[in-house]
């Protein structure tokens, strides 16, 4: 998605950012990110590019720990049968398989249990416990779940000892268990908030490590990738401790000696390419979390644990065409969900969209897609008959927990974080949530409609060039996450000096860009529609993130363009053939405030009643952000002084008047001005009328229409006048002088003429006037 709004900064901050360059030798591309993002101390700058001697906190600072390891060594020693119970997303597969494989290793007698999305839904549940326990099991650990699971806890069989492993925001009532660990539990002490469920499965273990071989001071991470794998994939802050479990999992990903996480490469990323926070969230954790999402989360835990090629083989082939099938799921489901979106009409604050028969494990990433393309809250819902399961998305500024909280009197249950959660609902309670939480939603963001910008993390000085040196330096930045994005740049004022089509498909745009004296190619990936947005020389802040590209040799910085924003904004659809009609009624349903531009503003305002329709030269009014011109009339106003729009008025113009237009405008001034051709069909229209009525008065043929759609006005009979062709007397009109005469020697047909020029020019400039030409009418306004 690309952005059309960049929020700007107001502090400066250059002294910060000279500071660091001195004192660490960074470029200042570089130490301009680490200022933004509030990093400006050298030793602490120092420690998140090079990272920490020791990286982890000590593991029994988590609450309960102590009571967790107490009973799980316990177990070991006595050989009791335990079971892990995990989530079915890729935090909780990888921490199952994390947990499964360290016991396994210290001898233990484990099973893991994963509850299937489709028949038990979230978290845990009565008849799995009881299930697990009549196998045997004595002691069952949640790993990425259970913080919710008070009531299904209080039903637990008896005999079954139950520690409950999360990092999800602690509800109000905790499960009364032999042991909760959570950072995010009340009166916990651990001193980063952020990690993972695996990454508190890894603290377990660390833990466990540390009793077992009487060393306080060793730090487990032989299995760190897995932990990796799920922290990136999860979207936890890679910040702190995160930040060097991803730096150090990455590290080794590539060696691991899982056979398992192997294949799943080998199926995922091209020979040579580097793995890295990318491949995790874009190709390694989307074909394990849709074992999942269409049938059964073992199957990622059996490939992650796997002991013999072959077995991991074919299971990472068996991931690889069940993430096919979610992708194309996915899309089916969005499009029903677009089309269900159409009917309900355009929703305010927020979406909640059901359906019979849309797969729970897949309506978490169509939400995350109607969230990304509406900027509202979007609650997906799957219907099986009078229960509903959902997946929720949110958009910055709201914490969707908060939200679902203060509805929770229409939910079953429900869990999750600020940006994402899930849920259970009554399907009879669907209409009345929807109102609930569309009312709770607009009070939440103070009535203010969510618009999303783009937030450079630093703006790069005019007369201050982007090199590839400093590019490359940008790398130290890595591992690039939630809570540390791939830096983002921004100029605050560069020209576009050219625009064109990419690609076979001509779907995506390139730029030449100038700033400062210095040129870059700008790409923007997937928006070749909106090539009509954009013209050469226009003037607009950017936000970009930019890109090594090396050919024959020589490497140049190209800049991937997120956001454009111009204050003057000129769609030019002139030379396009559009239809009109359909393009204003999508103009009218984005927007509200647009005023609509036409020469005969009653004939338009027939077809949109509801619209602004006004007559080129009537005045702007206040507060309209999109105005259209629809006809040639536009000539009227694209002139100095004349331009509806001001300079301190940004928004936006379409230009929808194409060729059709200005020919028939054209054709009207012809009738207006007529030419010798013409005034000879006027004349003989006149002569006429005076043959079969005698003398006329003069109002009577200012009334006439000549076959050739020509008026007869006052000019063209002062003309005639002039000529002596008629003759005038106390206001009537008789036949004069019917002699051969040669117009063109009249002054009123030379001035008659002279007016067509100067109007046919106005026209002809209205057609080929540039974008940029327009754009400075509209800066020059008062």
């Amino acid at each position: 998605m690309i952005y059309t709004k960049i929020r700007k900064h107001t502090e400066d901050r250059e002294p910060q950012v000279q500071a660091l360059c001195r004192e660490l030798g960074l470029s200042p591309l570089l130490a301009g990110i680490l200022v933004r993002r509030n990093l400006t101390d050298p030793a602490q700058v120092k420690e998140f590019l090079e990272g920490k001697e020791q990286p982890y906190y000590d593991p029994f600072r988590l609450k309960n720990m102590d009571r967790a390891v107490e009973r799980i060594l316990r177990a070991l020693q006595q050989g009791e049968p335990m079971t892990i119970y995990g989530d079915y997303d890729v935090d909780g597969t990888s921490a199952s398989s994390l947990l499964y494989l360290f016991l396994r290793r210290h001898g233990a007698q484990v099973d893991v249990y994963v509850p299937r999305r489709d028949r038990e839904g979230y978290g845990l549940n009565v008849p799995a416990l009881e299930k697990i326990a009549g196998r045997g099991t004595k002691l069952l650990i949640t790993v990425d779940t259970g913080i919710s699971g008070a009531q299904v806890v209080a039903q637990a069989p008896k005999d079954l000892d139950i520690i409950i492993t999360d990092h999800h925001l602690a509800p109000r009532e905790l499960p009364r268990a032999l042991a909760v660990v959570n950072p995010n539990q009340p009166g916990d002490g651990y001193p980063f908030k952020g990690i993972a469920g695996v990454g508190v499965a890894f603290k377990l273990c660390q833990a466990l490590e540390q009793k077992l071989t009487g060393n306080p001071d060793l730090f487990w991470d032989d299995l760190i990738e897995l932990v990796a794998l799920g922290t990136v994939a999860d979207m936890v802050p890679l910040r702190d401790e995160n930040r060097e479990i991803v730096r150090k999992g990455l590290a080794k990903m590539p060696h691991s000696p899982l056979l398992g996480l192997q294949a799943l490469i080998h199926v995922t990323v091209a020979p040579g390419a580097a793995i890295n926070s990318g491949t995790i969230g874009f190709g390694l954790g989307p074909r394990i979390n849709a074992a999942g999402r269409l049938d059964d989360a073992m199957t990622a835990v059996k490939l992650l644990t796997a002991q013999e090629p072959e077995t991991a083989r074919e299971l990472a082939e068996e991931l690889n065409s069940a993430n096919q099938e979610r992708q194309a799921l996915s899309q089916k489901i969005f499009e029903e969900a677009e089309h269900q979106l159409a009917a309900q009409g355009s929703p305010e604050w927020s979406l909640v969209l059901g359906e019979e028969g849309w797969h729970p494990g897949v309506i978490g990433i169509v939400a995350s897609r109607m969230t990304e393309k509406y900027h509202l809250p979007s609650v997906l819902l799957s219907i099986d008959g009078d229960t509903a399961k959902g997946s929720c998305r949110s958009i910055p500024p709201l914490d969707l927990y908060q939200a679902l909280d203060r509805c929770r009197d229409h939910l079953v249950q429900f869990g999750g974080h600020a940006q994402a959660a899930g849920l259970t609902i009554k399907t009879a309670e669907i209409p009345a949530f929807r109102d609930a939480f569309s009312q709770v939603v607009a009070e939440m963001l103070d009535h203010k409609p969510y618009e999303p910008a783009a937030e450079p993390d630093w703006f790069v000085p005019e007369g201050r060039e982007i090199t590839p040196e400093a590019v490359e330096q940008l790398g130290k930045l890595e591992p690039f996450g939630v809570g540390n994005p791939a830096p983002v740049l921004g100029f605050a004022k560069a020209k576009i000096e050219e625009v064109s089509l990419l690609g076979r498909d001509q779907n995506h745009l390139k730029f030449q860009i100038a700033q400062g004296g210095f040129r870059y190619k700008g790409l923007l990936w997937q928006e070749g529609p909106r090539f009509h947005s954009f013209y050469p020389g226009e003037t607009a802040a950017l936000a970009f993130s930019p890109r090594l590209n090396t050919f024959r040799g020589v490497t140049a910085v190209d800049l991937e363009v997120a956001a454009v924003e111009a204050p003057y904004t000129i769609i030019d659809w002139r030379h396009e053939n559009r239809n009109k009609e359909t393009e204003v009624n999508s103009i009218l349903q984005k927007d509200k405030k647009t005023v609509v531009y036409v020469e005969d503003s009653v004939a338009l305002k027939e077809k949109y009643p509801e619209a602004c329709i006004l007559s080129y030269g009537a005045p702007l009014p206040e507060g309209t952000a999109t105005v259209v011109f629809w006809d040639g009339g536009a000539e009227k106003v694209l002139q100095p002084g004349k331009f509806p729009l001001k300079g301190d008025q940004p928004g936006r113009l379409y230009l929808l008047y194409g060729r059709e237009d200005l020919l028939a405008r054209r054709d009207a001034l012809r009738r207006q001005y007529p030419d010798v051709a013409g005034l000879r069909v006027c004349y003989g229209t006149i002569r006429n009328r005076l043959r079969e009525q005698g003398a006329c008065q003069e109002a009577q043929l200012l009334q006439l229409t000549a076959p050739n759609g020509c008026r007869i006005s006052q000019a063209v009979l002062d003309i005639f006048y002039e000529l002596h062709l008629f003759t005038r007397e106390a206001g009537l009109v008789s036949l004069g002088d019917t002699g051969h005469k040669n117009m063109q020697e009249s002054k009123g047909f030379q001035a008659l003429q002279a007016e067509y020029d100067a109007c046919f020019q106005a026209l002809n400039r209205s057609w080929r006037l540039q974008p940029a030409e327009i754009a400075a009418l509209w800066a020059a306004g008062r």
